[in-house]
Order: C-alpha cells, then sequence, then structure tokens
C-alpha cells in the first residue's frame, strides 16, 4: 500500500511537471509572436519616418537622400521579389 501511495505521488508529480512545461512552452511561443510582431512595428516605423524625411526635404536635399535610401536598400534587400517590388515602386 506504502509503495502505491508513492508511486500515485510521483505520478502526479511528473503530470504537473508536464503541465508546467506545456504552460512554459505557450507563454515563450506567445513572447516570441510578440518580439516578431514589436520587430515589425519597429521596422514600419522606420521605413515611415525615412519616407517622411525625404518628402519633406527641399528638392536639392530630396534628391540625395533618394539616394542615399537606393542605396541602403540595394545592400540590405536580398529577396529578388522584394528588389523587383521595390523597383516598380521606385
Amino acid at each position: 500500500m506504502r509503495g502505491s501511495k508513492g508511486g500515485d505521488k510521483v505520478d502526479a508529480l511528473r503530470q504537473r511537471a508536464n503541465e508546467i512545461k506545456a504552460a512554459l512552452e505557450t507563454v515563450q511561443a506567445k513572447q516570441r509572436q510578440q518580439e516578431k510582431a514589436d520587430d515589425g512595428q519597429v521596422k514600419a516605423l522606420i521605413g515611415a519616418a525615412m519616407v517622411a524625411d525625404v518628402a519633406g526635404a527641399d528638392e536639392d536635399e530630396r534628391t540625395k537622400r533618394r539616394a542615399y535610401i537606393s542605396e541602403v536598400l540595394a545592400r540590405n534587400t536580398v529577396s529578388e521579389p522584394a528588389r523587383a517590388f521595390l523597383r516598380v515602386k521606385g
């Protein structure tokens, strides 16, 4: 009888450990998803600020800023579909 109770406790603890592990994995997945969303928002905000900066410049400065941004995009855009999209959009 005593061994049975000890076994029940061990089984219960193992089950609880599995539940905690599953809950931890769920929380970590949500955290990764939030970090990815935050990263996307930061990138969108940076891009919007760059576009606004170019739009707000005088004609001479606008040309220089567009050229600089084009260079940055050329260096850092690795996906051919993304490059094609940017070429179409100017």
